[in-house]
């Protein structure tokens, strides 16, 4: 039995091979790696976690908070991260436009060149404008980052309009900014091919190089992709500085979209190191509890937010603890565990408002109502019932825990 020993190189000194050759070394950090024809540079040890997409919901699997079909984004800025879409991911807005947002399950109909299961879909409407898809990462999620280099890659498609180009970019909340706070997310979106001003302590990171393969020209601070009409992969790497204190992640079209443009966006993903790494989805679960640490809500999965849903949509319920129309009924509700303290927020299942709803004895809505003793993973509601109500009477609303970054 023969021994292979291998003399640790720099692999900057390793020469790029000749076209169907791949030349093997051990680097100086002492992990075997090859080297392609194209010049990329590939780890053979199993180094475990590397492969894995840092960035939640890549796939856009989960979205709790707007209906799958195409919908008015709800809540969407011109300056904020406020329109949230798929779980996890915002789209900011450069006109007084409100965009629409569509999730595209592609089980009955495969796309070619897609591995993923689902897809999002931004279409204009009402004005030319540009936008920003980002998502905001928290320090806890890209401390094992710092001062190394990643990988961004996203498949996009033009269903509606001119072939367009697009950016992909890497920013960074400096050692300026306050860890885990994202600040204004821009103060202008800039005319068509003019770059985005980004808020106070974010800036942009100059990528390093495209792969060899990958689609894509660097140009300044970001990626620039020409997109297609099938789904293309374009990718580039970046060198996280090592006093980074968040990362976000950003999408953002370079000229204006007429008003009916329609762009397909797939397999974002985020991964530690140069290493081409092909889309591998999360099994749901995992996925779905990933979202669950920056969102949650009461109403099954498929329903959005929404008063009057009904008593019957699976609202928490508890028993009156007073009799008559007393303040201090209390109940304390579980979810799972989120990243920090979320806002709560009521909706009364059978009003249109923000009140408990009184669903025992006279049905009705209680007074008084609100959320108290917040903590990562509980609330309480206080409120007061209806005359007609006695000890045990039933009492529900919806609620959702919300700890994104939407500034």
């Amino acid at each position: 039995m023969a021994e292979l020993d291998l003399t640790n190189i720099v692999n900057t000194s390793v020469a790029t091979p000749a076209a169907g050759v791949t030349a093997v070394f051990v680097d100086t950090d002492k992990k075997a790696k090859i080297k392609d024809d194209g010049g990329n540079i590939t780890v053979l040890n199993d180094d475990g976690l590397h492969a894995l997409n840092v960035l939640t919901n890549g796939g856009f699997s989960v979205q709790q908070r707007v209906a799958t079909a195409a919908t008015a984004i709800p809540s969407v800025s011109t300056t904020t991260r406020a329109g949230q879409v798929a779980d996890r991911w915002a789209v900011t807005v450069g006109n007084v436009t409100t965009p629409l947002w569509t999730q595209v399950d592609t089980a009955a109909a495969v796309e070619t060149g897609l591995l993923s299961k689902h897809y999002g879909k931004i279409t204009q409407n009402t004005n030319a404008a540009k936008f920003i898809l980002s998502q905001f990462l928290a320090n806890e999620d890209i401390a094992h980052l710092r001062g190394q280099k990643v990988r961004v890659s996203v498949k996009i498609k033009q269903f509606v309009g001119s072939n367009a180009n697009y950016r992909l970019g890497l920013l960074q909340l400096t050692a300026t900014g306050t860890v885990d706070v994202c600040p204004a997310f821009i103060s202008a979106i800039g005319a068509a091919s003019v770059e985005p001003t980004w808020g106070t302590n974010l800036a942009a990171i100059t990528p390093d190089a495209v792969p060899a393969g990958e689609n894509g020209t660097i140009s300044g601070v970001a990626l620039t992709i020409a997109s297609t009409t099938g789904w293309v992969r374009s990718s580039c790497v970046f060198t996280v500085p090592t006093d980074a204190k968040n990362l976000c992640v950003v999408l953002y079209r370079d000229t204006l979209g007429a008003a009916s443009d329609a762009v397909g966006i797939a397999e974002f993903q985020m991964t530690q190191g140069a290493d081409l790494v092909d889309w591998v989805a999360l099994p749901k679960g995992v996925e779905f509890n990933r979202c669950g640490r920056y969102f949650f809500k009461t109403f099954t999965y498929g329903t959005v937010p929404v008063t009057n849903a009904g008593v019957t949509t699976g609202c928490v319920k508890w028993g009156a603890g007073i009799a008559g129309a007393a303040a201090g009924t209390w109940s304390t509700h579980y979810f799972p565990e989120q990243w920090k303290i979320p806002t709560i927020t009521l909706f009364n299942p059978a009003a249109a408002n923000a009140q408990v709803r009184q669903i025992g004895a006279t049905a009705g809505d209680c007074s008084a109502s609100a959320a108290a003793e917040q903590t990562t993973h509980s609330t309480a509601f206080t409120t007061t019932p209806g005359a007609s109500a006695v000890i045990g009477t039933i009492l529900g609303v919806h609620f959702t825990a919300d700890s994104e970054f939407n500034t």
